[in-house]
C-alpha cells in the first residue's frame, strides 16, 4: 500500500488462522469485497499454547493486508488470574500491533469492528492514535435468547461503550438487530449481507450426482445446527427407503467421532462425514449436491445458505434469523426450528420430484445483493461518505 493511499483498517474479533481456517472467515470474506474499491488492513492477534512465530506475520495481496500475531495462550486454573492475565496479553499483542503501524507509516482513513467483543478491548488504542470514525459489524448470534450469551461485567461494558460510539452498526439478520435493540445498544443499524465469492461458487450442472445428494455444512455445534435432529430426520428418510445420499461438511474430530457413533446407532448407510474442507472443495461439493440442510436452532445470516444459492442448489432450513428474509419458494423450503416430522415431510416430497425450484433466481439474488462487487461497493461507498463528512466538519471546528 503506497503510504498516499489511506486504508479500512479491520479489528476483528475473529479471523482465520494456520489453526482453524474457517473461523470467522466471513469477516475476511467482507475485508476482500472492500479491497476491490480501497485498500484494507486486517489486524488480528490470537493465542495458541505454543506460539511459533514470535513476530508480526504479513501477507500482501494487492489492496488486501493481513497482519498476524500470535501470543501465548493462558492456562491458569484460577478464573481471576487466568482472565487478567488473558486481558493483559491481548491489549499487549494489539499495542504490537497499532506499534508496527506507526513505524510502517500507514494512514488510516476509517476502522471496522468485525464482531464487537473481544476486539472492542483493544479499540481504544486505535481510536487514540487515529482519531477517525469507526463502524461495527456484528456476525454474533450471542444476543439471542436461544444462545443466551451476551452476559458479564467486562462483556457488556466493552460492548455498550463501542457501540455507543459507532457511526454506523451493520448487522446480519433482523432478528439480531432486535435483540441488541432490546438489550439497550442504540446507535444506527443497517442490513449488511455476507459475501460470496461467486467465481468459485457457481452453478456447474455437468457434475451432478445420479443420486441425490443432500448436503450439510457447519461447524457442528450441537446447540446451535441441531445436528441430531438433522440426522434423526436422515433416518426416517431412509428408513423409508429414498434412495440418496447425505454428505456432512465441517466440525472438529471430536464433534465428526460424536455424531458418527450416533449415525452408527441410527443404522445410517447413506451418510458421509467429509470433515473440514476448504471454500474450493465445498463449492465443488454443492456442485454436485442437490439440496443443502441446515435444521438450525437459531442463525444469522449463514453464508452456506448464499454460498447453496449461488450454486443453484436449494435450501431447505429453519425459520430462524435472516433465512425468512431470504428463502422465497424457489429458492427452497423453510420449517419450524426443531419440528423434525415437518421437514421430514418437505425432503420426502422433494425426493419424490413434487417440489421445483428455480436455480438462475438464486444465482441472480446473490449476484444482486451478496456478490464482492456489491457489497465491497457498498462499503467503499458508504466508507467515502463517512469520511467526506468527517473532513467536512473537521475543517469547519
Amino acid at each position: 500500500m503506497s503510504q498516499s493511499q489511506q486504508a479500512i483498517l479491520f479489528l476483528a474479533s475473529w479471523y482465520p488462522t494456520p489453526q482453524n481456517n474457517n473461523h470467522g472467515v466471513f469477516i475476511k470474506n467482507h475485508a476482500l469485497a472492500l479491497s476491490k474499491y480501497s485498500p484494507v488492513i486486517v489486524i488480528y492477534a490470537y493465542s495458541s499454547k505454543n506460539p511459533t512465530q514470535k513476530n508480526i506475520q504479513k501477507n500482501k495481496s494487492g489492496n488486501f493486508e493481513e497482519w498476524f500475531i500470535e501470543y501465548k495462550k493462558e492456562d491458569s486454573n484460577v478464573p481471576i488470574v487466568s482472565s487478567i492475565l488473558k486481558l493483559k496479553r491481548f491489549k499487549a499483542a494489539y499495542k504490537t500491533l497499532l506499534k508496527e503501524l506507526i513505524r510502517c507509516n500507514i494512514s488510516i482513513k476509517a476502522i471496522q469492528l468485525n464482531t464487537i467483543f473481544s476486539a472492542s478491548v483493544a479499540l481504544p488504542l486505535f481510536q487514540k492514535h487515529f482519531k477517525v470514525p469507526y463502524t461495527i459489524v456484528e456476525h454474533w448470534s450471542g444476543y439471542l435468547p436461544e444462545d443466551g450469551n451476551y452476559k458479564g461485567i467486562i462483556q457488556k461494558y466493552f460492548t455498550k461503550k463501542a457501540v455507543a460510539s459507532a457511526s454506523k452498526i451493520f448487522y446480519v439478520s433482523e432478528k439480531q438487530k432486535q435483540e441488541m435493540l432490546n438489550n439497550h445498544l442504540l446507535g444506527d443499524y443497517e442490513l449488511l449481507y455476507n459475501v460470496v465469492d461467486t467465481k468459485i461458487f457457481q452453478e456447474n450442472k455437468n457434475v451432478k450426482s445420479h443420486k441425490p445428494i443432500l448436503l450439510h455444512v457447519s461447524s457442528l455445534i450441537e446447540k446451535e445446527k441441531n445436528i441430531s435432529g438433522t440426522i434423526n430426520v436422515i433416518q426416517k428418510l431412509q428408513q423409508a427407503n429414498y434412495q440418496f445420499e447425505f454428505i456432512i461438511v465441517g466440525g472438529n474430530e471430536n464433534l465428526i467421532s460424536h455424531f458418527k457413533e450416533k449415525a452408527n446407532r441410527l443404522g445410517l448407510i447413506n451418510t458421509i462425514f467429509v470433515g473440514e474442507k476448504t471454500q474450493l472443495e465445498v463449492a465443488a461439493i454443492m456442485q454436485k449436491a442437490n439440496a443443502l440442510i441446515l435444521f438450525s436452532n437459531y442463525e444469522g445470516m449463514p453464508v452456506v445458505v448464499l454460498e447453496a444459492l449461488a450454486v443453484g442448489v436449494p435450501v431447505f432450513a429453519s425459520r430462524v434469523g435472516q433465512l425468512p428474509y431470504l428463502i422465497t419458494p424457489e429458492m427452497g423450503q423453510l420449517v419450524n426450528a426443531g419440528d423434525e416430522k415437518e421437514l421430514e415431510t418437505k425432503l420426502k416430497e422433494f425426493l419424490e420430484g413434487k417440489l421445483k425450484f428455480d436455480s438462475k433466481k438464486m444465482i441472480d439474488f446473490i449476484a444482486e445483493n451478496a456478490s464482492q462487487d456489491v457489497v465491497g461497493k457498498k462499503l467503499a461507498d458508504y466508507y467515502s461518505t463517512l469520511c467526506s463528512s468527517t473532513n467536512l466538519v473537521n475543517s469547519t471546528n
